[in-house]
């Protein structure tokens, strides 16, 4: 059906018109809301994330609470274990050198010339000595330097003091020899 209206254009009833924007403004409008609603699932994201994230710093934190006792006895029993290896590795080293000594003074004496006399062994440290002794002329000084450099233990013989003095009444050589041993 048509419908005319015969009022006069002044009484007739007023159509609302619809006034649209301009097209800029309405993609400026769609850009700040788009923007916002990603904005906003992003840090919604993140919220959750930093919730988890948290969740598990506190699962961990419980965790090791509850280990915390048994990590310290693992502790202790490995400084346990470090000063029962140190112990072993100084009973090794004693043993492995427990004839040394002996076998280094039988070596002397087995290498002293007769009319010779040992009056003194220091150690200096474990393979440096100081041979201090008596005897009756250079000769027996210069046959125990040779003797001792002919050794499988002595590896640096060298005479530091030779001079003479007496033993009651009677003309000696007093010596002192550096020497370099070497542990078999």
């Amino acid at each position: 059906m048509i419908t005319i209206n015969l009022l006069p254009p002044e009484e007739r009833k007023k159509k609302r018109e619809l006034n649209l924007p301009e097209l800029s403004t309405v993609y400026m409008v769609g850009a700040v809301v788009l923007f916002l609603g990603v904005f906003l699932t992003i840090g919604f994201i993140q919220h959750h994330r930093v919730a988890d994230l948290e969740n598990k710093i506190e699962e961990a934190r419980k965790e090791s609470r509850k280990l915390a006792p048994q990590l310290t006895r693992i502790k202790k029993i490995s400084r346990e274990r470090e000063e029962v290896d140190r112990r072993l590795h100084l009973i090794t080293s004693l043993d492995k050198y427990r004839y040394y000594r002996v076998r280094l003074l039988n070596d002397i004496g087995m290498n002293m010339p007769g009319n010779c006399w040992l009056t003194g062994l220091v150690e200096q440290s474990q393979n440096s000595f100081v041979i201090d002794g008596v005897a009756f002329s250079n000769y027996k000084v210069a046959d125990i330097i040779t003797n001792l450099e002919k050794s499988s233990i002595f590896t640096e013989v060298g005479l530091k003091i030779a001079e003479k003095g007496t033993i009651r009444e009677r003309e000696v050589m007093k010596f002192t020899l550096n020497t370099k041993a070497m542990p078999q």
